[in-house]
């Protein structure tokens, strides 16, 4: 994933408030590796002179599930202290559930929340493109999409059908796909489609398919493009992938 820029750091974490991504930024600010922290709460940050009152307003914020910008003083991993500017985002599946915080936290010690467009969090409805923070948000729900609804079956998708499942407009798919991936909307697509292929040649219920029939139930609909896809994205063509799960089985 395309992570951004320069003095922001990026926090991930699931509906439980648990890290499960952090930016190389977040790293430097902090002195934590994505390693160190996954699986951690970000209250790991707080000490002795974390401010009680930013940290309740903070929780309440994360209980209401609604985005807010605020600032507390946090810990480096060598103990010392800092001021973080915070905003958090609140990420929702298309079925209107919490799937993900974000948030975006700069060293307010060096460099002025103000002057980072990533901290801003009222944006108007309408613009030429989406602002890094709403690229984000989009891109969890994008992947969330994928992966609870397997869009990436349907042979006959499109940017448009996908668009409209997210509310949005193809420009702004795009960008979102461009930004965070560095490749296309075909190639995020197809992505999804080889790991199922790989999925389905481990099941035992796959055994008397042909390849390109498995290629077919994975979404792919022409046997050229099933053996060129699968070939570009993994420097393997079906078969050998077939044989290398024949082997360890």
């Amino acid at each position: 994933m395309n992570a951004i820029n320069s003095d922001v750091s990026v926090v991930i974490t699931d509906s439980q408030r648990i890290v499960i991504w952090v930016n190389e930024q977040f790293s430097k600010m902090t002195g934590y590796s994505l390693e160190e922290v996954r699986g951690m709460k970000p209250a790991l940050l707080q000490g002795r002179n974390t401010e009680r009152p930013a940290v309740s307003r903070i929780k309440e914020a994360l209980n209401k599930k609604i985005r807010f910008h605020d600032r507390i003083t946090n810990y480096r991993k060598n103990g010392e202290e800092y001021t973080c500017a915070l905003t958090i985002h609140p990420i929702f599946n298309l079925d209107g559930d919490l799937s993900n915080f974000v948030a975006f936290e700069v060293d307010n010690n060096f460099v002025q929340p103000e002057s980072e467009p990533l901290m801003g969090i009222d944006t108007p409805k309408k613009k030429a493109c989406l602002t890094n923070s709403e690229e984000l948000v989009m891109y969890f729900k994008l992947l969330d999409l994928f992966r609870s609804k397997k869009l990436y079956l349907d042979s006959s998708l499109n940017q448009h059908k996908v668009a409209d499942l997210m509310e949005t407009n193809v420009k702004y798919l795009s960008q979102v796909i461009n930004n965070q991936t560095e490749k296309n909307f075909k190639y995020f697509v197809n992505q999804f489609r080889v790991q199922e292929f790989e999925y389905l040649l481990s099941s035992e219920k796959m055994t008397n398919y042909t390849l390109f029939s498995i290629g077919e139930c994975c979404g792919f609909k022409n046997k050229s493009t099933f053996y060129n896809v699968v070939l570009s994205h993994t420097g393997k063509t079906p078969k050998e992938i077939a044989d290398t799960y024949k082997k360890n089985n």
